[in-house]
């Protein structure tokens, strides 16, 4: 079971709230002229650049749930990450740990990290069928195409 991210603790701000996903397309050029694309792998890690303002006693939660919690950055644990679906819970750890990158201004404590996001959950299957045949539901589209098969073989 992972350690989960402080309840205390504010989410990192990402202004522009970039999700980058490591490649996992395969392109081969045919001579042809025409190319083969394929996948690489069944999924692949996803990079977000995330920075924390913190005021002294939120740095200190902070600095101690790197420390101890994630052993230095080096353990996988479990934070929420915006999505277009919500804020929905991940398998995460530090790429670098923000203890690398510290500094103070104007009152609050200042860190930065890139965070590897394990497997970045997307809408389901069967979400994106139904979103894809509305106003139809599945049922209605399976249910269809038999009756459109039924009529066919009996002319």
């Amino acid at each position: 079971m992972l350690v989960r991210y402080p309840k205390d603790l504010k989410l990192p701000l990402v202004s522009t709230h970039r999700l980058s996903q490591n490649p996992n397309l395969l392109r081969t050029e045919m001579a042809s002229g025409r190319a083969r694309q394929r996948k690489r792998f069944q999924s692949v890690p996803t990079t977000m650049a995330a920075t924390w303002k913190l005021k002294a006693d939120q740095a200190a939660i902070l600095e101690g749930f790197v420390k101890h919690g994630t052993n230095d950055a080096v353990n996988w644990f479990v934070m929420p990450i915006r999505t277009p679906q919500g804020l929905i819970d991940h398998d995460v750890r530090f790429k670098q740990s923000p203890l690398e990158s510290c500094s103070f201004n104007g009152g609050f404590w200042s860190y930065s990290a890139n965070i590897e996001i394990k497997e970045r959950q997307i809408v389901s299957e069967e979400a994106t069928a139904n979103s894809l045949l509305e106003p139809n539901t599945l049922d209605e589209f399976v249910n269809g195409v038999s009756d459109a098969l039924d009529t066919y073989q009996e002319n």
